[in-house]
């Protein structure tokens, strides 16, 4: 049964997002473009339960006049990005899933945008670190 603060739908599994530069290099543009995905995945004021991957564009094709367009066949990710793992506080409210882009950006030092790394966007799940003693301890989730 859903909380009143948990959505009825929910989207399920990663979504994978190909982003054209023009939105990835615009913060702005960015969380508006996060907020028609999440309205479109069934709830527009957060995350809910969807791992978002944000991809920048970079598998192209050209016609035979030599214009060039997006290559639409689904690529998996490249091995290297950032993860970022949303808390249940964060991930079900759309201005702190918006908070948390900027805060990305700014750790990722690729001010003032997402430019040249693919990010997912994950509800926060726990990581056991196994200490040199064997000693296990619990970080987020």
């Amino acid at each position: 049964m859903p909380t009143a603060t948990d959505p009825e739908i929910r989207a399920r599994g990663t979504v994978r997002v190909s982003i054209p530069a023009k939105l990835a290099y615009d913060p702005k543009a960015l969380k508006k473009t996060i907020g028609n995905l999440m309205e479109r995945l069934g709830c527009p004021k957060c995350f809910s339960g969807a791992n978002c991957l944000f991809t920048a564009e970079r598998d192209f094709v050209f016609d035979p006049g030599g214009a060039v367009a997006l290559n639409p066949q689904p690529l998996p990710p490249r091995e290297a990005m950032a993860v970022a793992s949303l808390s249940h506080g964060n991930r079900y409210d759309i201005d702190k899933v918006f908070k948390a882009v900027d805060n990305v950006i700014r750790t990722l030092g690729a001010c003032p945008c997402h430019s040249g790394f693919d990010v997912l966007y994950q509800n926060e799940i726990p990581v056991i670190g196994i200490d040199e003693n064997g000693g296990a301890k619990q970080f987020g989730g």
